[in-house]
This record gives C-alpha cells, sequence and structure tokens, in this order.
C-alpha cells in the first residue's frame, strides 16, 4: 500500500509540472486527461487508500433535467437538494451524509481542493454543499452532481471532477434520452476505470419498462457494461417533490446492502480502486502521445531558428572573406600608416635603420592605427546587426508557416523579428575583447625575440591592426579601383607582419586570430538564437520519458 501511495504522489507530482504549451491536434483532449487524472489522485485515490474504511461515496450524475435532485431527495428522504425546471438546477454540488460521517466528509481528504459550506448554500461556485440526513446510513455519502451536459461549461470539468471521486457512480438518464452521445462518454470513462456503476432510466412511460430495460442492458453489455446494475423507474407524481417509497425500492435497496455487507463494500472499494489504478498507464499514454508531439514540433521550430542563425553566421564568414571589412576608412587609414614603399623598404633593409626612420616618419603626426581599428569595429559591428536582423525576421516568417509558431510568436515579447536590443552593446563590447585578444597574441608572440625590434617601428597597436587586416585579407566583395586598394593593403600588411614575425609565424597568428573571433561571433548569435528558444523551454521528451516512467511504477505498485 505504502509502495503505491508514493507511485501515485510521485506521479501526480510529475503531471503537475505538464504543460501542453501548443494547441495542436489532441491537445484539448490530453489537457483534459491530465487534469482528471489529477483530481481523481487528489480527490479519491490517496484519500481512499489512506483510509481505506472511509465512508463510501456514491456520487449521482447525469444529464439535465434527468431528475437527479429528486432521486438525491427521494433517497435522503428529505429535501437536501434543490429541483425544478430552472437548467442547470445544481449549481452547487450537494453532499447529504449521515450526521454521523458528517466530520469525515466536511474535513476528510476527499475533494480536498472544494471548500465546505453548510446552513445557506451558495447560489453557484466549485464548493460543497454539506447537509446531513438521518435518511442516509452510515458509511454512505450521496452527492448530487452538476450536469454532464450543462449550458455552463464550468459545470462539465467540475462534474466530471466529482465523477473521478467517486467509491461509485449511480448515473441518472431518461427513457427519451438514454441513447444520447454524452452520457455515453462518460460511462465509457466508468468501464475504463472499473468503477461501481449502477445505472437508473427515469420517466419511464407506463407499461414500457421491460422494454426499455432490455434495449439498455444490450447497450450497456455492448459497451463493455454488462455487470452495472440497472434500475428503471416510471413516470408518476412527486409528492412533496419526492418519489413514492416504493418507486426507489430497489436502489435504497441496493445502497443499504453495500453499507451494511461489510464483504461487499470492500469489494466494491477494491474494484473501484483497482480499476482507476489500472486505468492511469493508458490514460497517462495519451498525455505523453500529446506531448511527444509538442517536443517533435519544438524541434522543428527549434531546428528553423538554429537554421536561419547558422546561416546569418556564415554569411558573416562570407563577408569576411570577401574583404568587404576593408572599404572605405579601413583602406584609407591604412594606407597612411604602412602603404607607402618608403616604410615597407625600411622595414625590409633592416631592424635598427627602420626602426629609427619609422619613428622619423610617425613623430609629430597622428598614429592612424587607432582609425583604421576603430573603422574596422564599426564595420564589424554594422555587418553582426544586419545579419542578425535577417536571421531573426527570416525565424519569425518560417515559424509563422509551421503548426505552433504563430501560436508561441503571439505570446511572445515584441520586436522579435529583429535582434535584440542590446545586441549593438554586446557585439561592440565582444569585437573590442576580440582586439584585444589580437594585440595580446602579437605581445606574446613578439616576447624578447628581435621582433620586439621590428613592431617598435609600428607599435604594438599598429602590428596588431596589420594582423586585424590580415584576417581579413580577401577581396572577393570589392570591385574597381577599391579591390585594387584593398589588395595593395593587404600586401602591405602580410609584408609588416612578415617582416615582424616571419612567414609561418603569421599564418599562425592569422589563424588563431580569425578563430577566436568566430567564436566570439558563435556567442553573440546563440544568445540571439536564444531568446526563440526560451519560448520552447519545457517542449521536449524529457518529460514525457519522465511521465510514463512514473505511471510504469504506478502500474508494478498495483499489482
Amino acid at each position: 500500500m505504502s509502495e503505491l501511495l508514493d507511485a501515485l504522489r510521485d506521479l501526480r507530482d510529475r503531471l503537475a509540472g505538464v504543460e501542453l504549451t501548443l494547441d495542436l491536434g489532441g491537445a484539448d483532449d490530453a489537457r483534459r486527461d491530465r487534469r482528471e487524472l489529477l483530481d481523481q489522485i487528489d480527490d479519491y485515490l490517496l484519500p481512499r487508500l489512506e483510509r481505506i474504511d472511509a465512508p463510501l461515496l456514491a456520487v449521482i450524475g447525469g444529464s439535465t433535467g434527468a431528475g437527479k435532485s429528486t432521486i438525491t431527495n427521494s433517497l435522503a428522504g428529505a429535501e437536501v437538494s434543490t429541483a425544478g425546471v430552472l437548467r442547470p438546477t445544481t449549481r452547487v454540488p450537494v453532499l447529504v451524509c449521515h450526521p454521523d460521517d458528517e466530520g469525515w466528509f466536511r474535513d476528510g481528504g476527499v475533494l480536498p481542493d472544494l471548500p465546505r459550506f453548510s446552513g445557506a448554500r451558495p447560489a453557484a461556485g466549485a464548493a460543497l454543499h454539506v447537509v446531513t440526513s438521518a435518511g442516509v446510513p452510515a458509511g454512505l455519502g450521496l452527492l448530487d452532481a452538476p450536469d454532464i451536459d450543462s449550458v455552463e461549461l464550468a459545470n462539465h470539468d467540475l462534474a466530471a471532477q466529482l465523477l473521478g471521486a467517486a467509491d461509485l457512480w449511480l448515473f441518472v438518464t431518461t427513457a427519451a434520452r438514454y441513447a444520447d452521445a454524452v452520457p455515453w462518454e462518460y460511462l465509457a470513462r466508468a468501464r475504463e476505470r472499473s468503477v461501481a456503476l449502477g445505472v437508473v432510466v427515469n420517466r419511464v412511460p407506463p407499461g414500457a419498462t421491460a422494454e426499455i430495460r432490455t434495449h439498455l442492458a444490450e447497450m450497456l453489455d455492448a459497451q463493455g457494461l454488462g455487470d452495472a446494475r440497472l434500475f428503471a423507474t416510471e413516470e408518476t407524481e412527486l409528492p412533496d417533490g419526492r418519489f413514492p417509497t416504493d418507486h426507489l425500492a430497489d436502489v435504497h435497496s441496493w445502497l443499504h446492502g453495500l453499507v451494511a455487507d461489510a464483504d461487499a463494500r470492500a469489494e466494491l472499494v477494491r474494484r473501484t480502486v483497482t480499476g482507476s489504478v489500472a486505468s492511469i498507464p493508458a490514460r497517462v499514454d495519451r498525455v505523453t502521445a500529446a506531448l511527444r508531439s509538442q517536443a517533435t514540433t519544438a524541434d522543428r521550430l527549434r531546428e528553423l531558428a538554429s537554421h536561419h542563425h547558422d546561416d546569418a553566421l556564415a554569411g558573416i564568414d562570407a563577408e569576411l572573406d570577401s574583404g568587404t571589412l576593408l572599404r572605405g576608412e579601413v583602406l584609407d587609414r591604412w594606407r597612411e600608416q604602412v602603404g607607402t614603399g618608403e616604410l615597407m623598404d625600411r622595414l625590409l633593409r633592416g631592424v635598427g635603420r627602420a626602426r629609427d626612420r619609422a619613428r622619423s616618419v610617425f613623430r609629430g603626426t597622428p598614429v592612424p592605427d587607432e582609425a583604421a581599428q576603430g573603422q574596422l569595429e564599426s564595420n564589424l559591428e554594422i555587418l553582426v546587426r544586419h545579419a542578425a536582423d535577417a536571421a531573426a525576421l527570416a525565424t519569425v516568417e518560417g515559424w509563422e508557416q509551421l503548426p505552433g509558431g504563430a501560436q508561441l510568436l503571439d505570446a511572445s515579447p515584441r520586436g522579435l523579428d529583429r535582434s535584440s536590443a542590446d545586441l549593438a552593446t554586446r557585439s561592440r563590447a565582444e569585437i573590442e575583447r576580440w582586439e584585444q585578444s589580437v594585440i595580446e597574441l602579437v605581445q606574446a608572440e613578439a616576447g624578447n625575440k628581435v621582433a620586439v625590434a621590428r613592431t617598435l617601428s609600428l607599435g604594438i597597436n599598429g602590428v596588431g591592426v596589420a594582423l586585424m587586416i590580415a584576417v581579413f585579407s580577401q577581396t572577393g566583395g570589392l570591385t574597381g579601383a577599391e579591390a585594387g586598394v584593398a589588395a595593395g593593403t593587404a600586401a602591405a600588411s602580410q609584408t609588416v607582419l612578415t617582416a615582424v614575425f616571419g612567414e609561418q609565424a603569421v599564418r599562425d597568428l592569422a589563424r588563431q586570430a580569425r578563430e577566436d573571433l568566430q567564436l566570439r561571433l558563435v556567442g553573440l548569435f546563440e544568445a540571439e538564437r536564444r531568446r526563440f528558444d526560451d519560448l520552447l523551454v519545457g517542449l521536449d521528451d524529457n518529460t514525457a520519458d519522465e511521465l510514463a516512467s512514473a505511471a510504469g511504477a504506478v502500474a508494478a505498485a498495483n499489482q
């Protein structure tokens, strides 16, 4: 028993954490199954297993106007539930019990989430109006539930919740409506859960009892409910709003017999508990199937977001290879610094004289490496922002065409179709960190070698900018005179770096700098993509797997 209780509690906790966010096919049914499972575990299975000897609860349910309240009053021997022509009549469910059992139904674990009222009855709401009557045998509670087909939709959920909390159902229909679809949907739940079931067909025309009983018995048998107790009441006058005593004598006898016979009572409880627990795996399967469908849909949405952001990164990489970052100010400033044949000759003629003459070239004039570096920053920031904007817009447009995507976008923050508001700040900071790492590469490569002397002619920053230029040394994206200038600029940078470090070291430095930049750009775009991933949190197969495992533990404990 304790193992089953622990397994049910674990399953209950996992069900409580399930969110079927997407409005996909089957999601509504799965949400209903989840809600009913939670209700039944809380309202019936846990309290019943903790107090197996507690009074029985018989829920009287059925269609609008079937006579549930009249039957409740008749069985209680007093007007405890309002009957009338106004529909729905039962707006607040009424639970009537023997005075000796009032404490259990008022304070016990059954239906713990529903507030209790006595005395003045609330007009409406999800609550229990608890009343007592000596006409109800000790050990039994009768609960007059709202209509299963009420025009008030909230009553549907409440009726289902109350039926899930029952040890037995006393289902009421009429001779005119017993073949309706809605009652059979609820009776199918009784079959699935092996709930003890009594069916009352009310308002049978005089002389038609045998015929209707036979037909209804055949229908019940065809639906796997052949062991249900079947009762019929003919149309009659209702003095004091209740049936004459003999009209419900067989129902009264059945209920009193269950309470009086300890073995029959124990068998009924065992059957209902065992059947309800046995029904859990199949019901959980429907929830997990919906969860897996949601996870599959989420995977498609997640993959689309990744695809567009990966494409954006690939586009940036192509732009870096094309040399487009060397446009305009970058070319002009760098030519001013190293693009003259005179300075290149000095670098190549010798370390000492190159150092002295390079100093004289720059003495008294502003060093333009900062201008070139700043323009590189600006060009790269613009490239990142445009690529992120394009990725965001493409992702939004793609999601709008996929199941579940439009729903998630409708609930998302505004501005998801463009790059995040803080991208400019983050990209600027990341690019500055990259530039600093390039300078540190230059410093580390120079060390205490002769290269230190060579770097002095341009300064560490100047050589660092030369290395940045080398990273973007392709010219496929430039045309005309600008391409020629870029080619010359790249050649000048390569010559500077080779003169300072040597050809192999230059290749290694350029590769390291490029890989470092790529990793930083990946980090920026992961943050951009994460805005979409955050909308899909919890939509994965892990939840379904954990839920299925918990249901399996319940089934094993029920053996």
